[in-house]
């Protein structure tokens, strides 16, 4: 499916991208990447990638949503609030058939100083009226994709080795989760600013180790297309799953690792529990309303298990089918 739309704008010193993947199910939802990028074509195509995955996250977890991203181009740490009122001026040009949140690079602060130019806008802080951070109830929908994932291979997330690449705002929720449950984890992060107070149980290790240790669990974290064919054919875990979006460099390496015996848990599947949210906030639901609807999220991992052995593909052709299938059947409607 072709995307519906791509915006592009430069205001204040920064361009300004907004890729619109879908409206077929309702107003496109997605964050608002700020980070540097080696030329606008990469951030282009990030924005497009992005809005893809919402896309299929929004379909996947029966949301009355479709997908979209904002990418600005640019250093978030020398990011100025003319800069921020830009991007909602931008956003709010798309006249609601986009809806901005928060991502990398971004939060609530930042979403509410957007709001002063657009009502476009979710994941507000609570102090304004809005449903606050989507991260936590991002990292919870991906502790619950692990746990079932571990589960279908007969193991628990007690006394599983965990390795998680990148504690950030989601990552290090996350962390805090799995240590919960008795996890034991291993980390990295090329800031160090993160890895700054972690518990003194967990164990940290450079960025170049994370993908090359033995574990349970691989749990990226942080940019996409950290997985490509050599890693594929190199990595040394059962499952793999994490808060990342995009993950796989590329849909065949899903195949590969599938053909190894490592369970993928697609990541528009796993990391819905943000998007979830957010929907169930615009709905007028509250935190509670949220968490049960987290439930989607190991349900739709017995589905995408169920697909892969009826038709015998792997989890990301699998959780690929049922969305573009939930796609097709708003296409109808």
């Amino acid at each position: 499916m072709e995307p519906e739309s791509l915006h592009i704008g430069r205001d204040a010193g920064v361009e300004m991208i907004v890729a619109i993947d879908s409206t077929l199910r309702g107003p496109a939802l997605g964050g608002c990447r700020w980070r540097c990028y080696p030329d606008s074509a990469a951030a282009r195509r990030d924005a497009l990638d992005l809005a893809r995955a919402m896309t299929r996250k929004a379909a996947l977890a029966g949301l009355a949503l479709g997908g979209g991203k904002t990418v600005v181009v640019g250093d978030p740490r020398e990011r100025t609030r003319e800069q921020l009122l830009a991007v909602g001026a931008f956003v709010d040009t798309l006249e609601g058939r986009y809806i901005v949140a928060a991502d990398m690079g971004t939060g609530q602060e930042e979403m509410a100083v957007m709001a002063e130019r657009t009502r476009h806008v979710s994941g507000l802080p609570l102090r304004v009226g809005g449903c606050g951070d989507p991260g936590p109830f991002t990292a919870h929908g991906v502790q619950l994709a692990m746990e079932a994932a571990l589960a279908h291979l007969g193991l628990s997330l007690e006394g599983a080795k965990v390795a998680i690449q990148g504690v950030g705002h989601v990552g290090s929720v996350l962390l805090l989760r799995l240590l919960e449950c008795g996890a034991n984890l291993v980390v990295a992060d090329p800031d160090p600013k993160a890895l700054r107070e972690l518990p003194d149980e967990v164990q940290v290790v450079e960025p170049e180790q994370i993908t090359r240790l033995e574990c349970d669990v691989f749990s990226p974290c942080g940019p996409p297309g950290v997985i490509g064919s050599r890693l594929a054919r190199e990595i040394r875990c059962r499952v793999i799953c994490g808060a990342a979006n995009n993950p796989l460099a590329q849909l065949e390496v899903g195949a590969q690792l599938a053909q190894r015996g490592v369970l993928y848990v697609p990541d528009f599947l796993a990391n819905a529990g943000g998007i979830i949210h957010l929907a169930t906030a615009l709905e007028g639901g509250d935190d509670a309303a949220s968490r049960a609807h987290l439930s989607v999220i190991p349900e739709n991992l017995e589905r995408v298990l169920a697909l892969t052995q009826s038709q015998r593909v792997d989890p990301a052709t699998a959780a690929e089918q049922l969305a573009l299938s939930a796609l097709a059947a708003s296409d109808q409607s």
